[in-house]
């Protein structure tokens, strides 16, 4: 059983983090530093926890801040290069025509292209490319921050899946089997945000003229997601989900589709992304080779900039414009990496000294209903990490152990610690970072914290209520 004073300095990084961000509403990097300071204090001075490990702690959370960074200054590039040759803009048009209300866009963003871009790059991708667009589609900073935050509800099948083969791996289970498994535990969640994006967009008049849409277009999400996982190819769950909601929000507006004015020129480096990461995923070769050739070659960052390059010819940006645009981009993202790198080297260092796993055994104190708190202990971990594969890494062998202990279902265990926590990741400080550097609100990190938060507390219920039905 964990003391009282135990688990109390182990939740400090939490608290003093949850303090700053929302209560005093201090700027993300300033949020981070105290809660880096908490974490290291417990470590050095509580004796039941550990700091030999801080040296590897700190060179990891260096090289999972650089990864972030770097994907980042590749996302803000393109869209100031693409605002530059005024393709944003041309975006903006033809979606303002094709769908003039703005509950049911955002549902179609929130829950179709966002996912989908979510599920072949990871990364908090989806921000950094749906955001822009719905400021150009006329909503406010916040609502286009916290819009473009739901957007990464497919996170389990984020980058292919890659959080979902670690928590496959420790769990003892087949990627098919927990993909299957989580696909099932998403089916309702999906519908949770179509709904809340119609709300924030549009508020309960929204929801009466588009929330049938809204909770249909998310169930479309859900089955296409299970389905895929099921009989397809299950690393493309969520990107197959994230189609099937915007073939079905396109089949509602098919006659405006025929129109003219589709702008063909300002979605070709769109296309152009999307062809890189599918041939850069597609092939265990090209990964392989990536992967030898350096961090620089793996992931979304590298696709990020030849797309920059590409939008920078096709649209004909002259050597001022694209200086113009290197300049926006430095002054967006430096504000950007003190913050990243603070949060996610106090949660290295919560789970180096042991702190989350004192944290996870306290709830095993709840026996039988171990089911209905092991959502809270995923959400915890995603929250703290930013990062569904950290999160899993984190928990996941806890909860296994757990649910073996207690005699709980361990599929489902497992299942509710992969979604868990990779809902509560888009609520990650270092993720909301993108979504406020993406809309122009830095120092407002609580605002939109406190703005996305509704939905995935919703969201965390639903599975503890699973849990409680199925044991």
């Amino acid at each position: 059983m964990v003391d009282m004073m135990s688990f109390l300095v182990a939740a400090a990084p939490f608290v003093v983090a949850g303090v700053a961000l929302l209560g005093m509403r201090l700027p993300a990097v300033w949020a981070g530093v105290a809660a880096l300071g908490a974490a290291l204090g417990g470590a050095v001075l509580w004796p039941r926890l550990d700091a030999s490990g801080l040296s590897a702690a700190f060179a990891e959370g260096l090289g999972t801040s650089g990864t972030v960074l770097y994907v980042l200054f590749g996302g803000l590039l393109l869209y100031n290069v693409l605002s530059a040759g005024r393709a944003i803009d041309a975006v903006s048009r033809f979606l303002g025509r094709l769908e003039p209300q703005k509950e049911a866009l955002a549902v179609g963003v929130v829950i179709g292209a966002a996912p989908f871009f979510e599920s072949v790059t990871g990364f908090g991708v989806a921000v950094v490319i749906s955001a822009p667009i719905l400021l150009a589609a006329g909503f406010s900073p916040l609502r286009a921050a916290v819009l473009s935050s739901w957007g990464q509800c497919a996170v389990p099948w984020g980058a292919l899946g890659v959080g979902t083969v670690i928590g496959a791996d420790l769990s003892g289970m087949s990627f098919a089997a927990l993909s299957d498994w989580s696909a099932l535990l998403s089916l309702p969640l999906f519908p949770v945000y179509a709904v809340s994006a119609a709300a924030l967009a549009g508020g309960w008049v929204g929801v009466r003229r588009h929330g049938v849409e809204a909770f249909s277009l998310g169930l479309l999400a859900g089955v296409g997601t299970l389905l895929a996982s099921a009989y397809m190819v299950p690393e493309l769950s969520g990107a197959v989900g994230g189609l099937a909601a915007t073939a079905g929000f396109l089949g509602l507006r098919w006659r405006r589709l025929r129109g003219p004015g589709v702008p063909v020129r300002a979605l070709l480096p769109y296309a152009f992304l999307l062809a890189l990461l599918l041939l850069a995923n597609g092939s265990a070769s090209l990964r392989q080779l990536a992967q030898s050739l350096g961090p620089v070659f793996v992931g979304p960052g590298l696709p990020l900039l030849l797309s920059c390059a590409f939008a920078a010819a096709l649209l004909g940006l002259r050597g001022q414009e694209v200086n113009t645009s290197l300049l926006a981009t430095f002054r967006q993202w430096l504000p950007t990496a003190g913050a990243v790198l603070t949060f996610v080297l106090a949660g290295q260092v919560v789970a180096s000294s042991g702190a989350a796993a004192l944290l996870a055994s306290a709830a095993t104190a709840f026996g039988g209903l171990y089911l209905a708190v092991a959502p809270v202990v995923g959400a915890l971990g995603g929250a703290l990490t930013g990062s569904n594969a950290a999160s899993n890494a984190l928990f996941m062998p806890l909860q296994i152990e757990a649910a073996r202990d207690l005699g709980v279902s361990q599929p489902l265990t497992a299942a509710t610690q992969n979604v868990s926590g990779s809902h509560a990741s888009l609520l990650a400080p270092q993720r909301v970072i993108l979504a406020a550097t993406a809309t122009g609100l830095l120092g407002r990190e609580g605002d939109i914290t406190r703005a996305a938060l509704p939905p995935v507390l919703v969201c965390v219920v639903i599975l503890s209520l699973a849990g409680l039905v199925v044991r």
